[in-house]
C-alpha cells in the first residue's frame, strides 16, 4: 500500500474545464503548515469511482507513506480527514505547486472490491487553514498556481463586502449532486440556494481575453454554501479582462450564441460528469 510516495509529476489534459477530480484534507496534530490537501488531477484518470473511497484507506495509506521523520516533510500522524468531492474544474490550464516543494508526492489509496481499478492515485497539492468547507469563511493555501481561463469562456464570481473579487476555480457535487455546469450560468437560481451572507454577491461574466488567476505563496480561497471554491484575483498579480453578463446567459448576437453554445456542449460531453 502507497509504496510509492514520490512521483515525477502529475500528466495534466490539455484542457481542464469541467474534469472531474477528487480532493481530500488530511488533519494531524500540531501542523506548522495547516491540512495537507491531496488530489487526484494529472494522477491517472478523473476518479471515477469515488462513492467506493473510504476514509478509513485513505488515512491508512496517508501514514504508512508519510511516517514520522518522513524525508518530504509532511506532518504524521493524521487522525481524520475531510472528503471534498466530486469536484469539476472550471478553469481550464492550470499550474500548481506548494510552496516549497521540489518533488510531486503522492498517496496511493484502494478502492475496495473493485476489480480491475484496486487503487487511486492522488497528489500533494497544498497545506490550507483549518477552516476549509466553512462558507464564506476565507482560508489560505501555501501554493504558487496560475489558473488559465480562456478567452470567451464564462467565470463565475463572489464578491465580498470589502470588494475582494473570487473567481469560482471548481464546483462541487458532494453537497447537490445534481448541481450542473449549466446551473452556474443562473444568477437568479444560484443566489436562491447558495445563502449569500448580507455584503455578498454573485454574478456571471463572459471573458474578454484568457485570465491567468495567480497566486505567489499564498492563496486566498473562499468556499460557497453550495462547497463550491474560489480563489481571490490579486490585482497586484492577474490582470482581469471581463464583459459582466448580468442575466444568466451571456448577451451575444444569435449566431456566436449558437456557436458558443455547440462548443459548450461538446466540451461537457467530453468532459467527466
Amino acid at each position: 500500500m502507497a509504496a510509492y510516495p514520490v512521483s515525477s509529476g502529475p500528466t495534466f489534459p490539455l484542457d481542464l474545464f469541467n474534469y472531474q477530480y477528487c480532493e481530500v484534507l488530511l488533519k494531524v496534530p500540531n501542523s506548522p503548515s495547516g491540512l495537507p490537501v491531496f488530489n487526484t488531477t494529472g494522477f491517472g484518470g478523473d476518479c471515477p469511482n469515488y462513492s467506493a473511497l473510504t476514509g478509513q484507506a485513505i488515512l491508512d495509506s496517508y501514514n504508512a507513506t508519510y511516517p514520522v521523520n518522513n524525508p518530504y516533510g509532511l506532518p504524521s500522524g493524521a487522525y481524520d480527514i475531510i472528503l471534498d468531492w466530486p469536484r469539476n474544474w472550471i478553469y481550464d490550464q492550470g499550474v500548481s505547486a506548494p510552496t516549497g516543494a521540489t518533488e510531486s508526492l503522492v498517496l496511493d489509496v484502494p478502492y475496495p472490491n473493485i476489480p480491475g481499478d484496486p487503487t487511486t492515485t492522488f497528489g500533494f497539492a497544498a497545506f490550507n487553514t483549518d477552516v476549509t468547507g466553512l462558507a464564506y469563511i476565507p482560508s489560505s493555501a501555501v501554493r504558487n498556481a496560475t489558473w488559465t481561463y480562456f478567452a470567451d469562456n464564462l467565470i463565475f464570481q463572489l464578491i465580498d463586502p470589502s470588494d475582494n473579487l473570487y473567481v469560482m476555480q471548481s464546483y462541487a457535487r458532494f453537497i447537490d449532486p445534481d448541481l450542473a455546469y449549466e446551473n452556474l450560468q443562473d444568477v437568479d437560481y444560484m443566489t436562491s440556494v447558495m445563502g449569500l451572507p448580507v455584503g455578498w454577491s454573485y454574478s456571471v461574466a463572459q471573458l474578454a481575453q484568457q485570465f491567468d488567476n495567480i497566486s505567489a505563496g499564498n492563496a486566498i480561497l473562499v468556499q460557497d454554501a453550495l462547497g463550491n471554491s474560489y480563489m481571490q484575483v490579486d490585482p497586484a498579480l492577474s490582470k482581469y479582462p471581463v464583459v459582466t453578463t448580468p442575466g444568466p446567459m451571456p448577451i451575444f448576437g444569435i449566431g456566436m450564441a449558437f456557436g458558443f453554445s455547440r462548443r459548450l456542449r461538446a466540451r461537457i460531453k467530453k468532459a467527466a460528469v
